[in-house]
């Protein structure tokens, strides 16, 4: 059976191939529409980065499954990727903060979990539950109003786009809640983690790329090869 450390060395040669592959497609994608495009090729490459760090063994977290490099890969990812999600329905910078903040309390608190346990440990879950909570709370209601704002396809691109990350990242709380209550072996709880966060992370950017026309450039989406639009999607206009 291939070890731990195989599993992410693994994850990193297929972020590593993601993110190369993301690299060559960034530079069909014409300028004005890149902007959203860089930190999610930066994500991918940067977990490459930690994985292979993890793979080798580079700062593990005394008794516990745990590493720096992976907490820290987490950390960053997916502050980014929720960040990303945020600012396609062009919200204020103080909404991107919540954003960014949020989920990386949730990373904290999951490690914290990981390594306390006890009532401590609990209180820490709670927060990784509600926080998810609290950030479809903020996509379903006030950054959802603001997207009515932004040109039709960007809208269509931001409801699919939290849509997304909402199921994805809830399938990696289930996943830390049963990793934390021990449900699985060390093995498994490696791969289901590897797993899902190159679903997050290559699958999110991999979504981003194909819908790039949707992008709204000098305030007007695409209109001929773009993404349908959100009242074809949704059933609802998506302008006031």
């Amino acid at each position: 059976m291939i070890s731990q450390s195989g599993v992410y060395g693994v994850a990193a040669a297929v972020s590593a191939a993601a993110f190369l592959v993301f690299l060559g497609w960034l530079s069909r994608v014409p300028a004005s529409r890149r902007r959203y495009c860089y930190p999610v090729v930066a994500v991918v490459g940067f977990s490459a980065a930690m994985s292979a760090l993890t793979s080798m063994g580079v700062a593990p977290v005394a008794g516990t499954r745990l590493s720096v490099p992976s907490m820290i890969d987490d950390l960053v990812a997916y502050s980014v990727l929720w960040t990303v999600a945020v600012a396609l329905a062009d919200e204020s910078r103080r909404m991107l903060a919540v954003a960014a903040v949020v989920p990386a309390v949730q990373v904290v608190a999951f490690n914290v979990a990981s390594v306390v346990g006890g009532v401590v440990g609990l209180a820490c879950l709670a927060v990784v539950v509600l926080g998810h909570g609290l950030m479809a709370y903020l996509l379903f209601g006030p950054i959802w109003r603001r997207a009515a704002d932004v040109p039709d396809g960007q809208r269509l691109l931001h409801w699919k786009s939290r849509n997304l990350l909402l199921f994805l990242v809830g399938m990696l709380i289930v996943y830390a809640l049963l990793s934390v209550a021990a449900v699985f072996d060390s093995f498994v709880i490696a791969v289901l983690r590897v797993y899902i966060g190159l679903l997050i992370r290559v699958g999110f950017a991999g979504f981003l790329f194909v819908n790039v026309t949707a992008i709204a450039v000098g305030g007007v989406g695409s209109t001929d090869s773009g993404p349908a639009s959100f009242a074809d999607e949704a059933g609802v206009s998506g302008s006031d």
